[in-house]
């Protein structure tokens, strides 16, 4: 029998206990032996003999168990019950909502074996893993102000609550940044606003770079060089709508390896989480993690 940890966040926005009970019984009648593990405060307490991690949360949850399991991360297989405020790693990787549905696709990619799984190599800001993006600017700040308790009763809305209650004092800040094209050349550049994805979306179903994708051993930068509340409200339309943001001249859009940013007083948010100023890099972590799907 193996054996599955099941990380679950019971103060993100999507948490039902009696849903989480039929995915528990779901998973055991398909002969898994679980572990329930809450993640209430991103302090996840992990047995690494765990022959598979099952994450029911969103992005940040997901962040929390990868950080948890430290070097395991690139042993341990993960899989991801999308119930979190944001999913977007469950997004592009097809996760389901559905109990039935989910616990029949993960034995028969279990069953199928390791060749078959998704493999997305990880990066890190300092020591936070980044398993979907990052990003510095309006929103970011907005995240920063993000009420848990109302994150809770109406989930990634209260992100756009964030951002609206921001408007009439707009947060404008230059950040300069550097590094490591996939090339190999080097880049320098100055913006308003700055969004690394290692993920095909962005704050829900948006693709803002063709490129992005949780397979690449590289990370897409997006710079807006002006980040007005118009140029804001124009890229998201656009992004919305599928239009090429660097051909219309919205964003320039790199696909790098490395990024060093200077300390700013601008907030940062990975996976849909506030961290504090940071002055670092973002760098390849050295592990690939496996998705089983």
């Amino acid at each position: 029998m193996s054996k599955l940890s099941l990380v679950y966040n019971p103060l993100s926005g999507g948490f039902h206990e009696a849903h989480l009970a039929v995915f528990v019984e779901a998973l055991s009648q398909a002969g898994f032996q679980v572990t329930p593990i809450a993640d209430a405060r991103g302090d996840v307490l992990l047995q690494t003999e765990a022959d598979i991690v099952c994450i029911y949360g969103g992005d940040g949850t997901l962040r929390d168990t990868v950080a948890a399991l430290g070097e395991d991360a690139g042993r341990i297989p993960l899989c991801i019950v999308p119930s979190g405020t944001i999913n977007l790693v469950a997004r592009e990787l097809g996760y389901v909502h559905d109990p039935q549905a989910f616990v029949r696709k993960l034995v028969h990619a279990w069953e199928a074996g390791p060749d078959s799984w998704v493999k997305a190599p990880l990066f890190r800001l300092g020591n936070t893993p980044i398993v979907s993006c990052l990003s510095i600017g309006p929103d970011s700040r907005a995240v920063a102000q993000v009420s848990g308790p109302l994150k809770q009763r109406i989930g990634r809305f209260a992100y756009v609550a964030a951002l609206m209650k921001q408007l009439p004092n707009w947060p404008r800040e230059v950040i300069s940044l550097r590094g490591e094209l996939v090339t190999g050349e080097p880049f320098s550049v100055s913006a308003e606003s700055v969004i690394v994805s290692s993920s095909a979306y962005f704050a829900g179903p948006f693709r803002l770079s063709p490129e992005a994708n949780l397979r690449a051993a590289s990370l897409e930068l997006v710079t807006l060089a002006k980040s007005t509340r118009l140029s804001t409200l124009v890229l998201a339309g656009s992004a919305a709508a599928g239009l090429p943001l660097d051909r219309y001249g919205l964003a320039e859009i790199r696909t790098v390896r490395r990024i060093e940013f200077d300390r700013c007083v601008t907030p940062i948010q990975v996976d849909g989480d506030h961290i504090p100023d940071y002055a670092g890099s973002v760098e390849p972590a050295g592990l690939t993690l496996r998705y089983v799907v």
